[in-house]
């Protein structure tokens, strides 16, 4: 009986930030030893300017398909998302038609323990910017899964205390509430962090690009000192072990599954 294999869902990017997939995959692969590993990206318009040079990387349905065709009755989808929102919904219902059975890698916040997990594994980066106020800027979303994002702030404060502020490129809480809350406390200067799974097109377009009305731009004309941590999250190693946290979880819930982890 072969080991079963691990899809990795991702949304996909077409920048250099495609590394820190590289340094997921070895990681995770590290982690599995005995299990496949294949990765599907869930952006058509990455595949499409990615063309040939990615060819082994479908969308999720499509590695599904090839799984069946070589004869597995399971397999783990873990997802490369931050939350729950769309795009997790999206993966469901897309494994939910598989001719295999799956089970669900959740995503990275999905459990109190896991915002406990990420709160800690920010604090080198924290404590590296004593005298900053520390801006943690995600992707955001409408979907009712928004609320992690304040609940992460939550949990950032009880850890670190108020110089903490959560913000998102879209939706709630919007930049503006943001930036005069960290003008209200008196900050002028800000160390953004990315949760961002990698640094990709969002990074250097609503991040740090210079669109009037990007991050960096923004807090400039509030006359708020910026610093950047250029990095995305599956480049740190604590995330990158909860991700390989995540998917034990899902193999331990399929029958008969030896963890070789």
């Amino acid at each position: 009986m072969h080991p079963t294999p691990i899809i990795i869902a991702a949304f996909g990017t077409t920048t250099k930030a495609a590394t820190g997939y590289d340094y997921l995959d070895a990681r995770i692969k590290a982690y599995f030893p005995e299990h496949d590993i294949f990765w599907a990206y869930s952006s058509r318009m990455v595949k499409d300017k990615l063309g040939s040079q990615l060819p082994e990387i479908g969308n999720t349905p499509e590695v599904l398909d090839q799984l069946y065709r070589r004869h597995y009755s399971w397999a783990v989808v873990q997802s490369l998302h931050l939350l729950g929102g769309h795009e997790f919904s999206r993966l469901l219902e897309e494994t939910a038609q598989s001719p295999i059975r799956t089970s669900i890698g959740l995503p990275l916040l999905s459990s109190p323990e896991d915002f406990i997990t990420l709160c800690t594994s920010m604090t080198p980066l924290i404590n590296a910017h004593p005298h900053h106020g520390i801006l943690f800027i995600g992707h955001g979303t409408d979907h009712p899964a928004w609320c992690t994002y304040p609940a992460l702030q939550h949990f950032m404060r009880r850890q670190f205390g108020p110089r903490i502020f959560v913000g998102v490129i879209e939706g709630y809480p919007t930049n503006a509430e943001v930036i005069a809350d960290i003008t209200a406390s008196g900050y002028k200067k800000v160390c953004i962090i990315p949760l961002l799974l990698v640094a990709g097109m969002h990074f250097y377009r609503d991040l740090t690009g210079d669109r009037t009305d990007s991050w960096s731009s923004l807090l400039a004309q509030a006359d708020i000192d910026v610093d950047i941590i250029e990095q995305g999250l599956v480049t740190m190693p604590a995330i990158s072990t909860m991700v390989c946290h995540h998917i034990k979880e899902a193999l331990a819930v399929i029958p008969d599954q030896k963890i070789s982890a």
